[in-house]
């Protein structure tokens, strides 16, 4: 249950996982094939079904089914997602830091013009950096309880003032039915396991500014990425999904529509000294 980021959580324990049964490698079931399928600890991937079992099953040895979601951990309001897998799998807790194992290459062999994966809406011509102010699966109804909407207001007042102060070019993630901000270069994924382009993206980007989002995972995964995530704390905090090592914003308001572009602004300045 839950989106890509989660999944990308996720990868954190599976060292743990591997050690607790003095094992080399695990097989995961997973929505998510791209994050697996060359994981050099991942033996095995199996898609996810909506049954919980299914005969394709029966040449594993052992079976491990846990869900947040359907434990305690929405009660704890501090507790962490990780820890909270962790405990239930019985093995110990570690700090949430993603272990992805791309293909050879990801980081520097993928053009940053894109290919057949993936595509930016205009050449990248100089340095830049990533802002993504939507998230979730896009969905839409009266009856979804978190909506996830957009603030192409926000991102194009801080675009004025990084372009005036660094002059980068800012790369936007958002959905195609969205506004395109003005100044920005639309990051677009061709096909599902296009969005790994996220992390060469990542890697070369002078900092990322985005939302309790899979973006902000994949952050987290390259190593000292200065990151900056608005978080709105009537649906979640960093302290339940999210990463000390990044700089933290928080309101109680949808769109975080009481954080200033000033404020976000002032972040920025801080991590990249």
């Amino acid at each position: 249950m839950g989106g890509l980021g989660k999944a990308v959580l996720w990868t954190s324990l599976i060292p743990s996982l591997c050690k607790k049964d003095g094992v080399d490698k695990i097989s995961v079931m997973s929505p998510w094939p791209f994050l697996f399928n060359k994981h050099n600890l991942i033996e095995n991937h199996e898609p996810l079904y909506d049954f919980r079992y299914f005969p394709q099953l029966e040449i594993y040895d052992k079976i491990i089914y846990h869900e947040p979601y359907l434990s305690d951990y929405l009660k704890e309001k501090d507790q962490h997602m990780l820890d909270n897998w962790a405990d239930a799998y019985g093995i110990e807790r570690v700090p949430p830091r993603p272990i992805l194992n791309p293909p050879v290459g990801v980081h520097s062999g993928l053009k940053i013009t894109g290919n057949e994966s993936f595509e930016l809406s205009e050449r990248l011509e100089t340095p830049y950096y990533i802002i993504q102010f939507t998230g979730g699966m896009g969905r839409q109804g009266e009856n979804q309880l978190c909506p996830r909407d957009y603030r192409p207001d926000l991102v194009e007042r801080l675009n004025a003032k990084i372009k005036n102060n660094f002059n980068l070019d800012c790369v936007c993630f958002r959905y195609e039915h969205e506004p395109r901000p003005s100044g920005t270069i639309t990051f677009r994924s061709k096909m599902e396991s296009g969005v790994l382009a996220i992390l060469p993206l990542v890697v070369k980007a002078k900092f990322v500014i985005c939302i309790d989002s899979a973006l902000m995972h994949f952050a987290a995964y390259v190593k000292d990425k200065p990151t900056v995530v608005l978080w709105n704390t009537n649906q979640t905090t960093p302290n339940r999904i999210g990463y000390d090592f990044q700089e933290n914003i928080l309101c109680d308001t949808e769109l975080c529509i009481d954080t200033p572009a000033n404020e976000v602004f002032d972040k920025i300045l801080e991590i990249i000294k």
